[in-house]
């Protein structure tokens, strides 16, 4: 029931056209019957002698004003059938018009609630979902909601119709052809049903294989570098070669069920016909029924036993569209991140209380963590790798929540700012940063969507990137990849300081993001920053010394805690991690300047 409310909810703005495609298919049903029944008229009244017993065909018959006038103009009946068939094709093309334009509405409707509500639901949720099952779920779940309203719901709807209205005409003309014609429809519903659900449950385990071939693809495409660095395309090639085989299976025994389906449901259906026919032709022969009335049924039966037929495949994608919908709504059903909370203008002073956090299902990765950052100081965060500093700017920026213990900007804890607000004041630049495949002036904008083209010269100064980006043929107008392909590691990570610069937010981390520079390009960033991270405050995560010490005060972290803190003066005699790493870099750099 859920998927049907759901599907009620999505399609509110198109309820009237789902009624106007049943008025229309009502009517071409109708239209449809009409044609046999004119041909009878014609074979049993015009042609033969039978009585006009027909409402429909005596009003035909008074306003020609005579059976006689009809039968020296049989072209009337040929002319009245092309009349009827003109309608049929009028209403199909209603029908098929109403169809696209309410699959296409509601399946717009089902994306854009889709992408909305994952770009609300927390950080934590992409981390622990696979891209490429998220992109199957948006994509082919979706296509499937929208080829069955496109089309089975009023190939459902005509199924019905024309079952119940042509069972009816036949009993109007002969009650016991009438129920020979009919008996098997029980079976073929209770079949059609049995197929549903066994194509369900077949239908959920071949879109979950769907789903891990699409994030196998997803990885491979986007990790090409690196397979290709490293040779592994043949590799590569297996492993997706055996997710598509586990597809094809599980896909072929979908089809194969279909297949059974088909073939059985086509046995009793051709059975059926034969019985009618024999039976028919019988019955005609002793008298008991005209030729006229036998055409119908025969040509009734069909329109019956195939729709009927016809229902098993709707039932199967309606249980392909109940698996989609149940696998949307697990992305739907995800709460969103609250936007309650205080709405403060931020100073830049950070303070953390015994603050613990951990990852889903995994242990401590902060323990007992304390320290403060006043407003405008600039403050280095040196570790080793999994000590914990990105979880720990991640808190600033409320990504993630503490387990235990208290972040607080400015004196007020980060659980009761309002995140929205809160992320707009911290500017971030993560170690691999993002790139749209935008311009290089869009990719630097997105930050402050009315800067000006001056502003953007000025933040790509101080990033160091603004005369790389006049080289350029195009300039700040050249276009980029996806991901920022074309640029290189420290260009990349240039383009993302220089949009986080743009914003002049308050708080700004760096997430070891001057790892791809050289120590020269290094120097001349943090020189430039000077001018305007005088008031806000900073954080930066390194691994360089040269970088470290000249910041107001360092944080060493080892295994989720705080060993260290002071300035370089102090933590270079005092003997710990900052002491040993100091004097390893210091070697390197004699070394260097031996060679």
């Amino acid at each position: 029931m859920r998927q049907i409310r759901y599907l009620w909810k999505a399609s509110k703005a198109v309820h009237g056209r789902f009624s106007a495609i049943a008025l229309i298919v009502l009517i071409y049903t109708v239209l449809n019957l009409l044609s046999p029944l004119i041909f009878s008229f014609y074979i049993d009244s015009v042609l033969g002698s039978e009585p006009v017993t027909n409402p429909l065909f005596q009003f035909l018959v008074e306003k020609a004003g005579s059976i006689d006038v009809l039968k020296d103009n049989l072209w009337t009946g040929f002319a009245l059938i092309l009349f009827v068939y003109a309608f049929v094709c009028l209403f199909q093309y209603l029908r098929g018009r109403l169809n696209a334009v309410v699959g296409e509405s509601v399946t717009q409707n089902i994306r854009e609630e889709l992408y909305d509500h994952l770009q609300h639901v927390p950080y934590s949720y992409h981390v622990q979902n696979k891209s490429g099952d998220l992109i199957q779920r948006c994509t082919s779940d979706v296509d499937q909601i929208r080829r069955f309203i496109s089309s089975q719901y009023s190939e459902m709807i005509y199924s019905v119709c024309m079952a119940l209205i042509a069972s009816v005409l036949l009993f109007s003309i002969d009650k016991q052809l009438a129920k020979l014609a009919v008996v098997t429809m029980p079976v073929l519903i209770v079949f059609a049903y049995w197929f549903f659900r066994r194509a369900q449950k077949i239908f959920r385990s071949s879109d979950e294989a769907e789903g891990v071939l699409t994030d196998k693809l997803t990885e491979s495409i986007s990790g090409i570098r690196v397979i290709k660095a490293f040779h592994r395309e043949v590799y590569e090639i297996e492993r997706y070669d055996e997710k598509n085989k586990d597809y094809l299976e599980k896909t072929f025994d979908l089809l194969k069920q279909l297949g059974l389906y088909w073939s059985f449901s086509d046995l009793i259906c051709y059975i059926q016909i034969l019985l009618v026919v024999l039976s028919g032709t019988i019955m005609a022969h002793r008298g008991e029924l005209t030729v006229g009335n036998l055409f119908v049924f025969i040509s009734y039966e069909s329109m019956i036993l195939w729709p009927i037929r016809n229902l098993g495949r709707i039932l199967a994608d309606l249980g392909k569209v109940s698996v989609s919908i149940d696998r949307l709504l697990e992305i739907l059903e995800v709460p969103v991140e609250s936007q309650e909370g205080k709405e403060v203008n931020l100073l830049g002073n950070i303070e953390f209380q015994n603050v613990c956090f951990h990852y889903e299902n995994q242990p401590d990765v902060l323990k007992d963590v304390s320290f403060t950052i006043h407003k405008g100081q600039t403050v280095a965060i040196l570790g080793p790798t999994g000590s914990g500093k990105s979880s720990l700017i991640h808190l600033i920026a409320r990504l993630y929540d503490p387990a235990s213990g208290k972040v607080l900007l400015d004196g007020i804890p980060t659980t009761q700012l309002n995140k929205q607000h809160l992320r707009k004041q911290v500017g971030l630049v993560l170690q691999e940063p993002f790139l749209f495949s935008k311009t290089i002036q869009d990719n630097i904008s997105i930050a402050k969507k009315d800067a000006s083209i001056d502003e953007i010269h000025e933040a790509a100064r101080i990033a160091s990137v603004h005369d790389v980006i006049e080289e350029f043929e195009l300039g700040y107008k050249t276009m980029i990849g996806e991901k920022g392909v074309t640029l290189s590691g420290g260009q990349k990570q240039r383009v993302a300081i220089a949009r986080t610069v743009l914003n002049a937010t308050p708080i700004l981390i760096f997430d070891d993001s001057l790892s791809a520079v050289d120590a020269q390009t290094d120097a001349a960033i943090r020189e430039a920053l000077k001018s305007v991270s005088g008031s806000c405050t900073t954080l930066m995560i390194t691994q360089r010394i040269a970088t470290a010490k000249e910041a107001d005060m360092i944080l060493v972290l080892e295994k989720g805690q705080i060993t260290q803190i002071g300035t370089h003066q102090q933590l270079i005699g005092e003997k710990g991690l900052y002491q040993r790493v100091a004097e390893i870099q210091n070697r390197g750099e004699e070394l260097q300047n031996v060679v």
